[in-house]
């Protein structure tokens, strides 16, 4: 029976230093929610004022445009790039940001460098920069450059900080 007192007086011991180190410390500081998408974190710039939002399922999405187009229309190309910025950006997806760091990555040959450098294939590596750039880490700029940033909220920062110029806007090919 003494067992019992001690053991239930040594949990009461440690519960009243809990308590009294928890007053001494005062109330722990509420963690900033991080927002989960991109669209969450309101990027600037003209590459960031439409977000397309597909309804429904892949397959229901594409059946309907393969229905309406054609699967081997432009619209079904398009919508298929579509859902796959989907699986990167969630529900919400920056059409044209996402469609200008593709040129990006394949005009400049960011993605070639940056799989050359990471042991991967290229497309990975423009997954990677997808994932970068929906995580905030790399914007698309007005004039179509890309940077790296801090988003607002990492830290004391209250606003999107750039950082450094990764690649500039592609020049499209002209012909000779």
């Amino acid at each position: 029976m003494a067992a019992k007192k001690n053991s239930a007086a040594r949990r009461a011991g440690e519960a009243a230093r809990r308590a009294a180190a928890a007053k001494r410390i005062g109330p722990r500081p509420a963690r900033p929610v991080r927002p989960r998408h991109l669209y969450d974190l309101k990027p600037p710039g003209i590459h960031y004022r439409e977000w397309d939002t597909p309804k429904g399922t892949d397959e229901e999405v594409m059946n309907k445009v393969n229905d309406t187009f054609g699967p081997d229309s432009d619209a079904a190309l398009t919508m298929r790039f579509v859902l796959e910025y989907r699986r990167t950006y969630g529900p919400r997806v920056p059409i044209m940001a996402a469609r200008q760091l593709d040129q990006i990555a394949v005009r400049t040959g960011l993605a070639a460098d940056l799989a050359q450098t990471m042991g991967v294939p290229p497309e990975e590596a423009r997954e990677h920069l997808h994932t970068l750039h929906a995580r905030g880490v790399l914007l698309i700029t007005d004039d179509g450059s890309l940077w790296m940033t801090v988003p607002p909220g990492t830290g004391t920062n209250d606003k999107w900080v750039f950082v450094e110029k990764k690649a500039d806007t592609p020049v499209e090919a002209t012909a000779d």
